[in-house]
C-alpha cells in the first residue's frame, strides 16, 4: 500500500503463477496508483515492494491501455503473444524474466 498523509493512493498484490504455462514463478495481480499520483513514483515503489526488481514474473495488462503497457516496459516486461478476453476486457500478457519473447 502507498500512502502520501495518511491517505491510501495505491495498492498492489502479488503470488505464486496462476498460469499452467508458466516459466516463472510470480504474477502481479494489482497494481493501482490514483491518477493523481501517476509519474510519482508510488507505482514503481509498490511493484518493487510485491515483486523484486529483476524476479522472473508475468501480468495481466487490459488492451488497450497504453499507460500501463508503458509503465511495465519501463520495468522489463514485454508481451509474450498471450491474450484473453472477458465479456468486458481484453488482457495481454506481459513477462519478465524467463518466458519474454
Amino acid at each position: 500500500m502507498a500512502e502520501v498523509d495518511g491517505a491510501v493512493i495505491g495498492i498492489a498484490m502479488s503470488g505464486p503463477s496462476q498460469d499452467p504455462d508458466a516459466t516463472w514463478g510470480w504474477q502481479l495481480f494489482l497494481l493501482y496508483v490514483d491518477a493523481a499520483h501517476h509519474g510519482s513514483g508510488a507505482g514503481a515503489a509498490l511493484l518493487n515492494t510485491v515483486l523484486h526488481a529483476h524476479e522472473a514474473a508475468a501480468v495481466w495488462v487490459a488492451d488497450p491501455n497504453p499507460r500501463a503497457q508503458a509503465f511495465y516496459g519501463k520495468h522489463g516486461f514485454t508481451p509474450d503473444g498471450h491474450s484473453k478476453a472477458g465479456p468486458d476486457v481484453r488482457e495481454r500478457r506481459f513477462v519478465r524474466g524467463p518466458g519474454t519473447a
